[in-house]
């Protein structure tokens, strides 16, 4: 049995996926919908705004005060030079409206990109921006209130930048505040009003795709690639005015910035990584990706899943979570979201159904999605996209960009990815929609009708397996369901 160290712990490669404990689900769009499963929605392309799109780097963001209004970004290429194009919905990822969002007057380039989105559950309150790379370069930022259906002017936030992301949450010393952060190459810095004005940013040494993330008492973590082998994670306890830096785990192997050998395409694939909160819990939960072995020539690249719950002092070991085929493909771009019920959601890139070698032009990926409801102990896969696509139709044909994005609110998820299977890089999402405990009949809400089923199967199932109103599954509907029902109103 061949068997390779991660670590400090051995990974079986005999049947990883029966190690793991992986439910792989390799299932189209729009066939499931089970009481379990979410329901996947078809491809809705999102750069909906005309012409010969090019786009890449996608990012998202959505609020649980209203799960259907969302905001998607990319790199868009269909003007001259690169701008940061932004997309809107406010039915749930349906329909979209595209524009772009650029920096004040005095700071716009031929050069604008790297989009990054924020949420603040509290307030309803979305964010988007992004970095010009001009003359009088900087990130910029602008706010869309909850009450408004466009957004507001784009304000500078920081001077000249390189790949910044967003995070919002509360202060740790008063609930009922929002603090903004943004971390980048420079540092982070941070908002207490909003995004109109910003701090200087605060230096958290060398690394790159600093991704910051608030947690439920208002910690603040960023997890970063230190440029070599370390995932790694710098975290505050308060507010961020200092930092304490830890390891979240040990890579394998260790590549460059610029290189993508270890892939089938030209493109190149930076070794970020990826963090994020269970405010139920403050549990947190990584994602990287790493090569596992070598099969017939040719890097096996797979996603690896760690968690801790002591803020980041330890960590488990590194698992596999990914399904696969023989011989093996490459899973990579992972991006990850925890929902309010605490569910693990990651949107990532994957070449398993093309057999393909790692020095081929033409790389043919797709888009998967998978979720854990059990804190990462298995997951549950889906296959997004409904053919493969190539990366040679990117931006020149060598630029895929370097990372994904997804919004989750309530029981809705939005993975955003790119797809050149029209023959240029477009941008697209599938809505996954989770069943809502307490929605018995299955019309996406709770309210009198589900109430009536409930009430009309009161008392002991006659048979578990087919009770529907038994939501705790106890094999009896009783006042725990009629609580969990009436906690999910509306």
């Amino acid at each position: 049995m061949f068997i390779t160290m991660c670590f400090g712990g051995l990974i079986p490669r005999r049947s990883k996926v029966a190690i793991l404990g992986f439910h792989a689900a390799l299932m189209m769009p729009g066939l499931v919908a089970s009481a379990q499963m979410p329901t996947i929605g078809p491809q809705v392309r999102i750069d909906v705004g005309g012409g010969t799109a090019a786009a890449n780097e996608t990012t998202a963001a959505a609020s649980e005060m209203d799960p259907l209004r969302i905001v998607a970004g990319w790199n868009d290429y269909r003007r001259s030079g690169v701008k940061s194009g932004f997309s809107l919905s406010f039915d749930g990822g349906q329909t979209w409206s595209d524009f772009l969002l650029r920096p004040p007057p005095p700071n716009q380039a031929r050069i604008e990109g790297d989009p990054f989105t924020a949420f603040d559950d509290r307030t309803g309150t979305l964010w988007a921006g992004a970095i010009s790379f001009g003359y009088n370069p900087g990130l910029y930022v602008a706010r869309l209130d909850p009450d408004q259906t466009e957004f507001a002017p784009t304000v500078m936030a920081s001077k000249g930048a390189d790949k910044g992301w967003m995070a919002a949450g509360r202060r740790p010393d008063n609930p009922d505040s929002t603090r903004l952060f943004i971390a980048y190459n420079r540092g982070v810095i941070r908002s207490d009003d909003m995004g109109h004005t910003w701090t200087n940013p605060l230096s958290l040494g060398g690394g790159l795709g600093f991704l910051p993330r608030v947690g439920p008492n208002g910690e603040v973590y960023i997890a970063y690639w230190d440029i070599g082998s370390g995932v790694k994670l710098k975290r505050s306890l308060d507010g961020g005015s200092s930092f304490t830096t830890h390891t979240i785990a040990t890579r394998m192997d260790v590549w460059g910035t610029q290189d993508g050998s270890r892939f089938p395409g030209a493109f190149r694939v930076p070794s970020l990584n990826y963090l994020d909160v269970d405010m139920n819990n403050g549990n947190l939960y990584a994602v990287y990706f790493d090569t596992t072995d070598i099969v017939d020539g040719n890097a096996n690249v797979d996603l690896y899943f760690n968690k801790s719950t002591d803020q980041g002092t330890t960590w488990t070991t590194p698992v596999v979570i990914n399904g696969d085929n023989d011989p093996p493909g490459d899973q990579f771009f992972p991006w990850l979201e925890v929902d309010k019920r605490g569910r693990i959601h990651i949107v990532f890139l994957d070449s398993r159904h093309t057999i393909q070698d790692d020095n081929v032009f033409n790389g043919f990926f797709d888009a998967y999605y998978t979720y854990s409801d059990d804190g990462g102990d298995t997951w549950h896969e889906f296959r997004l996209t409904p053919n493969s696509w190539n990366s040679a139709l990117s931006v020149g044909g060598i630029f895929i960009g370097d990372y994904l994005g997804m919004a989750v609110a309530g029981d809705r998820v939005y993975p955003i990815y790119l797809d050149t299977s029209k023959g240029d890089a477009d941008i697209y999402t599938n809505v996954v929609v989770f069943p809502r405990p307490g929605d018995l009949d299955g019309d996406g809400t709770v309210g009198v009708k589900d109430l009536l089923i409930l009430l009309g199967g009161w008392g002991p199932c006659d048979d578990c397996a087919d009770c529907l109103a038994d939501i705790d599954d106890d094999c009896s509907v009783g006042v725990p369901d009629l609580l969990i029902l009436l906690g999910n109103w509306g």
